[in-house]
Formats: C-alpha cells, sequence, structure tokens
C-alpha cells in the first residue's frame, strides 16, 4: 500500500520544527511518499507549506479532546487517505490517538518528541498507543525511555537534517560585517532566544567576553536572537564595558548572514536543549564551534575535531577555550573544513527522509525490534577527510550509549 502522510501541529510561530517539518515534507515527496500538513491557518507552517508546494490544510484543535477540532482531523485523515499520521507536538498525541481508534487498523500513529521535557504521569498512557516514536537526538530518547516510560522498541533516534544550500560555506559575509562595524575583526557569535530567565546563556558570553578583553582587545561578539531578556543582555553588556564590542543584532529570518559573519560559534544553552540544530547550521558554514554538556548539543559535534565542550553557566572554562581559537586562526580553519566535511556526513535531510520513512514501513509491516531500540543500527562508522590536514579521520557512534569516540 502507498504510504500516505499527514503532519499535525498546532504552533503560530516561525520556529525551527515548523521549518523542519517543512524540509521533511519536501523531502519526503521527493523519494515518492506523499505528505501533507494540518495546522492552523493564520500560522507561518500553513503559508510557508502553500508557498513550498506542500499542501496545507487548515486545522486548529483546542485542547487534547476538542470534539470540533478532532472531528474536523478525521475528516482530513479520510479525505486524504492517510495511513501515516505523524504528530510533531505532545498537546495533539491524544486527538491523533482518537482519530486512530476511529481508523484502525489502517491508520498508524507516530509522535515525534522535539523536547526534553516530560509528561504528566496521566499523560503518558498515549505513548501505549504509538506505532511509533521519534525522538531528535539520544537526550530525548533518554527522557522518553527513562522517565516517560516509553517501550524501548518504539523508539528512533532521528537526527534533524540540515539545508546545506542555504547554509552553504561560500556565503558572503563581508557586505554584513561593515554594515554591522565589525570589518576584519575576529567574531564569535552566538544565536538564540532571549526568554526568561537566562535565554540560551548569552549573559555567560559576555562575561567571558570581560575575561577576554585585555588579550584580545579586537574581538568582537555578535548576538542575534530576541526575547523578554534582551534589554537585560543589554544592560549587562553596559555595566561590562562591552557597548563598542558586543553587537545585538535581534531576530533575523536569514540567520545564515550572521552566521556566516562569525568566526567562531558558540551555543550556551544551560537548562535544557533538546538538539542544538543551529550548531549543525554554524558547521556546514565552516564555523567551528563551542556547545555546553547540555541535553543533545554533545551530539552534534566532534570535541577537539570540528569544535569544544564547555560546562554550562561557567564563563571562566568558556573564556579559556576561546582564547586558543583567537590565537590561531590556523586552527579555527582546520576545525571549520572538518565541520563542513562531518555534519554532511550525519545531518543531511536526505538521510532524515529516509530513516523516517523506514520508520513508516516499519509501523505499516507492524514490525518491531526490540533489539533496535534507538537508532537505525546499533554501531554506525562515518569516515571523512579533513583536506587541510590530509588525514582520515573516522567517528564511531553507539547509538545505545551516545558515545563518540576516534581512534
Amino acid at each position: 500500500m502507498t504510504i500516505r502522510t499527514l503532519h499535525l501541529f498546532s504552533s503560530y510561530t516561525a520556529g525551527g520544527a515548523e521549518k523542519m517539518i517543512i524540509s521533511l515534507c519536501r523531502s519526503l515527496q521527493a523519494q515518492g511518499i506523499a505528505s501533507a500538513v494540518a495546522c492552523p491557518e493564520e500560522s507561518y507552517l500553513y503559508a510557508k507549506a502553500l508557498k513550498d508546494g506542500v499542501k496545507a490544510y487548515p486545522l486548529e484543535i483546542r485542547g487534547s479532546f476538542d470534539p470540533v477540532g478532532i472531528f474536523r482531523l478525521w475528516r482530513i485523515v479520510r479525505k486524504e487517505r492517510v495511513n501515516i499520521l505523524h504528530v510533531h507536538q505532545g498537546k495533539l498525541f491524544w486527538p491523533a490517538v482518537i482519530v486512530k481508534l476511529l481508523q484502525r487498523p489502517v491508520l498508524k500513529v507516530i509522535f515525534h518528541r522535539r523536547t526534553q521535557l516530560t509528561h504528566k504521569f496521566y499523560s503518558r498512557i498515549h505513548y501505549r498507543w504509538a506505532d511509533g516514536v521519534i525522538a531528535i537526538s539520544q537526550a530525548v530518547a533518554r527522557v522518553l525511555k527513562d522517565r516517560d516510560k516509553v517501550d524501548p522498541a518504539k523508539i528512533r533516534v532521528i537526527y534533524n537534517g540540515c539545508d546545506f544550500c542555504r547554509f552553504r560555506l561560500d556565503f558572503p559575509a563581508e557586505e554584513l560585517r561593515q554594515q554591522l562595524g565589525l570589518g576584519e575583526r575576529t567574531v564569535i557569535g552566538t544565536v538564540g532566544a532571549m526568554n526568561y530567565p537566562k535565554g540560551k546563556g548569552q549573559a555567560y558570553l559576555l562575561r567571558a567576553a570581560k575575561l577576554l578583553e585585555s588579550e584580545f582587545p579586537e574581538a568582537r561578539y555578535l548576538i542575534v536572537g530576541k526575547g523578554q531578556i534582551l534589554d537585560e543582555l543589554k544592560g549587562l553588556s553596559a555595566r561590562l564595558g562591552l557597548q563598542e564590542k558586543a553587537v545585538f543584532a535581534d531576530y533575523q529570518e536569514e540567520v545564515e548572514k550572521y552566521i556566516a559573519a562569525m568566526d567562531i560559534f558558540c551555543l550556551l544553552s544551560w537548562d535544557t536543549e533538546a538538539f542544538g540544530q543551529v550548531m549543525v547550521e554554524a558547521q556546514s558554514m565552516g564555523k567551528p564551534v563551542i556547545g555546553t554538556s547540555i541535553g543533545g548539543i554533545p551530539e552534534t559535534f566532534l570535541p577537539g575535531v570540528t569544535g569544544c565542550c564547555v560546562p554550562p553557566e561557567d564563563p571562566e572554562t568558556l573564556a579559556r577555550t576561546i582564547a586558543p581559537l583567537l590565537r590561531d586562526p590556523a586552527r579555527r580553519r582546520q576545525m571549520g573544513t572538518a565541520a563542513a566535511q562531518y555534519v554532511r556526513s550525519i545531518f543531511s535531510i536526505e538521510s532524515m527522509a529516509k530513516e523516517t520513512i523506514a520508520v513508516y514501513r516499519g509501523v505499516r509491516a507492524s514490525e518491531r525490534r526490540t533489539d533496535q531500540c534507538m537508532a537505525p543500527a546499533t554501531f554506525k562508522t562515518i569516515g571523512f577527510e579533513v583536506h587541510s590536514g590530509k588525514e582520515l579521520v573516522h567517528r564511531k557512534y553507539s547509538h545505545q550509549s551516545g558515545q563518540k569516540t576516534l581512534p
């Protein structure tokens, strides 16, 4: 039977999940899988789907047991002859389960978990009705297994893919650097929401900048994003005397322009981070990265090869990690070259779609592999060449333990 998918989402905003859903749908369509989305008509996802040639149905579900919303979802499922309902938000899991019960045995339900947040104990029951659960990182998979008590046989880790055409190596940066007053100076940057209480740890970059100031007075800091603590961060920058060195660039839809203007990229999340997509995007553009040891961030890069790992909420260690990269431009370039090659070997949209199709086919065939709970294979070895150093680096990745090793 031909696989026909419907992707369910309820957010109105223009976030990473919405963009990833569109990328997945387009890649699924390219591989012969019919794909449509159902989401609020006034949402970013609805407009983006129509613009990008993905069929979209207006749908708003108000609460887990909204009878009108559930009825409308059931009608869409029947009209499109959907046999895979792919649900991308926890708040929509129960409506999907109810529609599944109305369409048994034809309809299979896939839950896609993009956060490390746990469900309340009475909400975990819906996982029993899921035919498969996709986690975007090993960190999320561990939460599903250990805290939400999801059957490990249902869990599959599929990393988000990166649009390498958008986040490309040769993206021009000179004009923007001049506009922002950065010139030829070395730029350390970060991208992320500035939500209460600490955003994505931007304050720790500012405090590290102050520690680096005496040795690297020409370094500049580019901070992209907006949110509730933006004014607080600007105030901290002023108190630290960094007004001329820290540039706040607000939220940017075309964030690739700003990443291109950076020489070193940091993601300094301090509490949770399910994956860290922007780390992959920065590496795709040839930037060495620095990330905290939070959640799925360590899964996005190779420490010592494409980036560095630091503890959260530790500006002193962050400053000590940035300093060698500021002193050694050649090392930065070598790490950036390795980073671009590495992410292209692991995080493509095509690979994401192929692994998702494998999940679809597995649940359609009612296959349950209890010995393979969190990834396509127990071990996966990828080789890529660091051209600047003329050496071949092999990465062995244990999908069960989340460990990464280099020979």
